[in-house]
């Protein structure tokens, strides 16, 4: 991945435009620094007046460039244009990563896939310069830091640990691991990626700040088995394949609050097995 090393400068799937000695510019963009709408669940009173509020959500992000494309000294406008035309297309499936390089905010990204581009053919067009509007589709709203922080937790053999809280969870009676506390520095929540490498029986990931766990009471992992716990998709992969069934029915999923500290912790009933969390800092 081309990343940009320049303010203003922008590069969706590897491809830089924006930014100094770009041939494509950016002249403004739209729907970046605005708050996502809202998917709200609220009701009305009946015949009282006003309304029982509800749950409120974000729905996706839209985000338009307007694109000023023109000849320099390097390549014609039309060798800029086709390049353009090439990287910023629609696919069929998923989403491409959408970085962008803002003063005083460093490297941060999006995931986002094309849903429209308009080229405007005018009599500037003839001499060179031609404009475009891009709109990206972002399914998830959240800005995040492009450098993503990772903890590891260890899962010690031997002994237990005593917390100073009372969780209403039972626990599995072999090791408790190595805990790590980690921030996200956001403005808003940001949901880890585990991942669980190693021998383990019945492993649990246990959230020491809320009392939340992710429990997996029938997993037995050797030392080749992966085990990769996507907390934003509830999605549980097993050696790449779908496992979800293989989280207990006690867990709860978690997300890492924006400027809050939290500690992680693995619990095994056997093995040693190392858990890297990842998660970006997250922003609306």
């Amino acid at each position: 991945m081309t990343t940009p090393s320049a303010v203003y400068g922008f590069s969706f799937n590897g491809w830089l435009f924006g930014g100094a000695g770009q041939g494509v510019q950016v002249l403004s963009i739209d729907g970046l620094e605005d708050l996502p709408t809202l998917r709200t669940q609220d009701e009305g009173r009946g015949y009282s007046d006003g309304m029982w509020t509800g749950s409120d959500a974000l729905n996706n992000r839209s985000i338009t460039m307007t694109l000023q494309i023109m000849s320099d000294a390097n390549a014609p406008m039309t060798t800029y244009l086709a390049q353009l035309k090439q990287y910023l297309v629609s696919q069929v499936t998923g989403t491409g990563v959408l970085q962008m390089f803002l003063p005083n905010r460093g490297v941060q990204r999006v995931n986002a896939r094309v849903r429209r581009r308009t080229i405007r053919i005018d009599p500037e067009y003839t001499y060179g310069r031609a404009t475009a509007v891009v709109e990206f589709f972002c399914p998830d709203p959240r800005i995040y830091n492009d450098t993503a922080t990772t903890g590891t937790m260890l899962a010690s053999s031997g002994g237990s640990r005593t917390y100073p809280r009372t969780y209403n969870l039972a626990y599995s009676g072999g090791a408790v691991g190595q805990s790590v506390t980690l921030t996200n520095a956001g403005n808003y929540e940001s949901w880890p990626i585990f991942t669980l490498s190693g021998a383990a029986i019945a492993p649990q990931i246990l959230n020491i700040t809320t009392g939340q766990v992710l429990t997996f009471p029938a997993v037995s992992m050797v030392d080749t088995d992966v085990m990769v716990i996507n907390t934003d998709l509830r999605a549980v992969l097993m050696n790449g394949a779908a496992a979800r069934n293989l989280l207990g029915n006690t867990s709860q999923w978690f997300s890492l609050p924006a400027g809050v500290p939290t500690t992680l912790t693995l619990s095994v009933g056997g093995g040693n097995p190392t858990c890297v969390v990842s998660y970006r800092d997250a922003y609306i």
